[in-house]
């Protein structure tokens, strides 16, 4: 049994957590605990990209960062577009200590849309390279009662600019490029009864338009909100390193995407947790420069920071991480984060779990620590400096994670 402060309804309760074990702990007062979090949108690789993931290694870098169920992608190797090869990976993730959900990648033939069903998949992920079959798509989604999970750019607008660093990326992959297709989207999904998730938005005004609809929900990423496309490549001093679908914005419209963020207009959270090897991220050129950034060991910690210097409530950070991103998911929460409040993290690549060991936030220090992830009623992680806090409740199935402090 633990005994700690829990947040519920705006307010911090000392309750008993159940737990595994003989031992009866309470925790200071600085310690808290809430939900552990869901990310709606990780990459977790395995197959033909092992070298840059895989399931256990994603798994542990989401314990790692106070997660407890994911929403995987299908763009693996070989890509996940049939309900044949999803029951395959479903059944690859069965033991994994997380909840685990994957997106439907887009069939050849929509009439197998029928076929994720089956199987318990809810969603279906659109990429831009799907776009010209964009309205079919949710019109089949829509009579099996799929979401449309989106990457939404309209690839008709990209070009293909040569550039000294990935600013170019911004003119290559245009905000109009998002805006047009988000607007081809809401008016189908009105059209058609559909319910369409548009995921790592970068466009304010997309953000706005969505609030009009409520079959319409978004997400948006840490980086987009954080970083801009210059404070990127100050901060990592790489030229290419900083490319990521869809691009980082410039700072004004970096800073109008927080601000939603902080009045409540975006209410989900995502990492797009996108995991690549060093060498593809570092001293390359554009094209060969792979898109995206590990996020799942960052995400928490950067949100969590904002409600620590006062820009968000802790009821919004757990709405945005957690509540709202398991509706989609349709994933009970099970799971609760145990978080020092009066410590802090320098984030540091060289401790992640994941198999991917860079981030544009390296270096960055948030005013909280991750330090345990109880879920059914194991201790699943625990933070290497407070493993004496937790006697008798650390097992094989612990995961002991490494982190810095400023202290």
């Amino acid at each position: 049994m633990i005994s700690v402060r829990y947040f519920k309804d705006g307010e911090l309760t000392r309750i008993k957590l159940r737990i595994n074990g003989s031992a009866s702990i309470d925790l200071p007062d600085n310690v808290i605990a809430i939900p552990a979090f869901a990310d709606m949108h990780v990459h977790l690789r395995d197959w033909g990209e092992s070298y840059k993931e895989d399931l256990t290694s994603g798994s542990r870098a989401a314990l790692a960062g106070g997660v407890a169920a994911v929403g995987d992608m299908p763009n693996t190797k070989p890509p996940v577009r049939d309900p044949d090869l999803a029951l395959k990976r479903i059944k690859d993730a069965s033991n994994l200590k997380i909840n685990y959900r994957l997106h439907g990648g887009v069939p050849t033939d929509l009439s197998l849309l029928k076929g994720y069903v089956n199987i318990g998949i809810r969603s279906i992920k659109v990429y831009p390279e799907d776009y010209g079959l964009i309205e079919g798509i949710i019109k089949a989604a829509a009579v099996n009662n799929m979401i449309i999970i989106i990457h939404c750019e309209d690839p008709s607008l990209f070009r293909s600019l040569k550039g000294n660093d990935s600013r170019i990326h911004g003119e290559n992959r245009p905000i109009d490029a998002e805006f047009t297709c988000a607007l081809r989207v809401m008016q189908l999904a009105l059209i058609h009864g559909a319910r369409v998730h548009l995921t790592h938005v970068t466009d304010p005004r997309i953000v706005d338009l969505a609030k009009l609809s409520s079959r319409i929900t978004i997400d948006a990423t840490m980086h987009h909100l954080l970083l801009d496309e210059e404070s990127c490549i100050e901060q990592v001093n790489d030229p290419f390193y900083c490319k990521v679908n869809p691009p980082l914005r410039n700072r004004s419209i970096r800073s109008e995407l927080l601000r939603r963020l902080i009045d409540g207009s975006i209410s989900i959270i995502a990492s797009d947790h996108a995991p690549h090897a060093s060498g593809e991220k570092f001293q390359n050129n554009y094209d060969n420069t792979s898109p995206g950034f590990p996020g799942l060991e960052t995400t928490s910690l950067l949100l969590l920071d904002l409600w620590r210097r006062g820009l968000l409530d802790l009821s919004r950070v757990i709405e945005a991480y957690s509540s709202n991103p398991l509706k989609i998911l349709g994933v009970d929460n099970d799971a609760h984060l145990l978080i020092d409040t009066k410590s802090s993290t320098v984030i540091d690549p060289d401790l992640f779990m994941s198999k991917a060991k860079h981030s544009p936030f390296s270096g960055w220090v948030t005013m909280n620590r991750l330090i345990g992830l109880i879920k059914g009623g194991e201790l699943l992680m625990v933070d290497s400096d407070y493993e004496k806090v937790f006697p008798g409740l650390i097992n094989e199935n612990t995961l002991v994670k490494l982190s810095r402090s400023t202290k």
